[in-house]
């Protein structure tokens, strides 16, 4: 049996009630030899053309980008979200401030000055005090304060004046520290013993408790948050010298956004205690703790 024939009774036996017509001449064999060749013909399938394939391709391309990006910006805030949380005791500002986290190269130059590094006098004490290094306490809320590590016993603010709990935000107590360090230099205490300002208005036994209590809670932080970076060598050469190895101070480091922490600080500064009434504070409360000699 041929494979024409074979075809056609394929054909015929899947359509029992098709009849072929026969043409004028009666010639049967043309009419199936004209079917046989349209049943040979590859099946052609319709699609989408190429133009719509390309659209299609370069709209996921750009999807994918956007979402991408997207995922990459949320599990960057979530980085530092969960940074700042693990390694900071909780303060309102966590809450109320975009927390982040910068790469950032520390000017570690060792004979070039800048305004921090001046010697005494009122330009450097205005860039010290533009660092937020003298602010006051700021407010914080009844409903957080155990969260933020502060004991119901602490000292409070009077409802009539807005309740809460007063409190400094220890970054700047560290400026505070680091200033009055530099205050305390050789070359600058003459200049605000002078002056009789803040610190150096006590007699010099406090003066000298208060120095030493700012250089130890410096070297408590600084163990505290100790910096695993590494201070690389470069090449050094004095004019009519061989080239030797110097320590690299400018550093690249992992920052948080100081600007917004100084910002907030500075914004919820409460009044200057000569600016505040007398009553300003809760009386100590029956049974709370009231120290005799300074913690």
């Amino acid at each position: 049996m041929s494979a024409q024939t074979a075809m056609w009774d394929f054909l015929s036996k899947k359509n029992r009630g098709f009849k072929p017509l026969a043409d004028k001449d009666g010639d049967d064999d043309a009419d199936r030899e004209s079917l046989l060749s349209l049943a040979a013909q590859p099946l052609v399938r319709r699609g989408p053309s190429w133009r719509l394939f390309a659209l299609c391709l370069v709209a996921t391309s750009c999807l994918s980008v956007i979402l991408g990006a997207w995922i990459g910006n949320t599990a960057r805030r979530d980085a530092d979200a969960f940074s700042i949380r693990h390694t900071s005791q909780y303060s309102p500002i966590v809450d109320n401030i975009d927390i982040h986290f910068t790469t950032l190269r520390f000017n570690g130059s060792l004979l070039s000055s800048n305004p921090f590094r001046s010697d005494a006098g009122p330009e450097v004490d205005a860039a010290w005090k533009s660092l937020g290094a003298d602010y006051s306490a700021a407010r914080i809320p009844l409903d957080l304060a155990a969260k933020s590590g502060l004991a119901p016993d602490q000292v409070q603010i009077k409802q009539k004046y807005g309740g809460g709990y007063p409190a400094h935000v220890e970054g700047m107590h560290h400026l505070h520290c680091l200033n009055l360090l530099r205050k305390s230099l050789a070359w600058n205490f003459a200049y605000y013993q002078a002056q009789g300002l803040g610190p150096f208005s006590n007699d010099k036994e406090i003066l000298k408790y208060h120095v030493t209590h700012c250089l130890d809670i410096l070297r408590q932080q600084l163990m505290c948050t100790v910096d695993v970076g590494v201070l690389g060598q470069v090449w050094y050469q004095p004019e009519g010298k061989s080239p030797t190895p110097f320590v690299d101070f400018n550093t690249v480091h992992m920052c948080r956004n100081f600007e917004a922490v100084r910002a907030w600080a500075e914004e919820n500064q409460l009044p200057a205690a000569e600016d505040t009434p007398v009553d300003f504070l809760e009386p100590p409360k029956e049974g709370g703790r009231v120290w005799a000699e300074v913690p």
